[in-house]
């Protein structure tokens, strides 16, 4: 038995040291955070078959597909602890299915494929474009509404051609009293890359309906099947910390 014993812990171990954990692999890249952000998003369904174009073979596209437009307008926030200053972010991505065992869009956290990531910081921008995410820096126009039972947003986007975000939004709640930890995956040279936006405090959230308006031709038009869309609105203020890192091949 205790011949045994050996062999089993000797092969594990062996195991252990040719296999490491996808975590003890992963390369930290950058950190950044961002305070008092109020934030506008509309997911609405799009065209699976430009879903699948967009998404590595790697991953499978669900049924029914989404895609997300947000952006929001932060008071301040850091990147790797220095201070940044008041910013706007802009963002495009399609929902990827929930992990095993978690709960399913649009009541659990979230995994997205980034199509972009647009920054009014050119700090900012420089850290996510090194790691690998498309973007830059971008005009971003939002002014996001502060009171009211029910808010306008609006919000012009100056990239893919320009697109705008619209909608008038119901007040819900002051925060939803949990963090929200949403996975974001891009593609770089060197590897895949994953962004954990962990959402640790909230004071508000709204939801409603809303409309997304894309030029034409643009890889957003050709993404949700129009250049017009209506879908879920969703706003709200909260405190969030972003860790970049590198998972490899």
């Amino acid at each position: 038995m205790t011949t045994s014993f050996l062999r089993r812990f000797t092969f594990a171990l062996l195991v252990a040291l040719a296999c490491p954990s996808a975590s003890s692999a992963a390369e930290p890249l950058f950190d950044n955070t961002g305070d008092r952000c109020r934030n506008f998003g509309i997911f609405a369904p799009v065209d699976r078959a430009v879903a699948r174009e967009l998404l590595p073979a790697r991953y499978q596209v669900p049924r029914p597909a989404f895609g997300l437009v947000e952006l929001a307008s932060c008071e301040g926030g850091t990147l790797d602890g220095q201070p940044t200053g008041p910013y706007r972010i802009a963002e495009a991505a399609i929902v990827m299915p929930t992990q095993r065992g978690g709960i399913p869009f649009p009541l659990g956290d979230l995994n997205l494929w980034m199509l972009w990531l647009l920054d009014s910081d050119p700090a900012l921008a420089a850290a996510k474009g090194a790691a690998g995410y498309p973007g830059g820096v971008a005009d971003i126009a939002f002014t996001p509404p502060v009171r009211g039972a029910t808010r306008r947003f609006a919000a012009q986007v100056g990239h893919d051609g320009g697109y705008a975000l619209a909608g008038s939004l119901l007040f819900l709640s002051r925060g939803l009293g949990f963090p929200q930890i949403n996975q974001q995956y891009g593609q770089s040279p060197r590897g895949r890359i994953r962004t954990t936006n962990t959402i640790y405090k909230t004071t508000e959230a709204l939801v409603g309906s809303a409309t997304a308006t894309f030029t034409p031709g643009s890889t957003l038009a050709q993404l949700f099947g129009k250049t017009r869309v209506q879908g879920l609105g969703i706003a709200g203020t909260g405190w969030y910390r972003n860790t970049t890192v590198l998972l490899g091949p």
